[in-house]
């Protein structure tokens, strides 16, 4: 196996869920596959999105933010937003 950097890669939304009932600061929850240019599979979650627009085909990009806070010990991780033009 080989590390494959995806983080500059875009993507495209493959399928996608939307949770009403996970807690969310900003509900409901919008959990996508993605499929990365030139290969590569990725199940996350999409943020900076409005639910009601979101559909298979849209393209995104990925994006580090915070997660959480706990202790004051901040935790970081991937989501995906859509794609900005420019």
């Amino acid at each position: 196996m080989e590390d494959e950097p995806l983080a500059d890669l875009e993507a495209t939304v493959a399928t996608f869920t939307l949770d009403r009932l996970a807690p969310s600061l900003n509900p409901p929850v919008v959990a996508a596959v993605l499929d990365f240019e030139g290969g590569g599979r990725y199940q996350g979650e999409l943020t900076d999105v409005d639910a009601d627009s979101v559909a298979i085909g849209d393209r995104v990009e990925m994006t580090f933010r915070l997660i959480s806070t706990v202790n004051g010990v901040r935790n970081y991780f991937w989501k995906a937003r859509p794609k900005r033009e420019g």
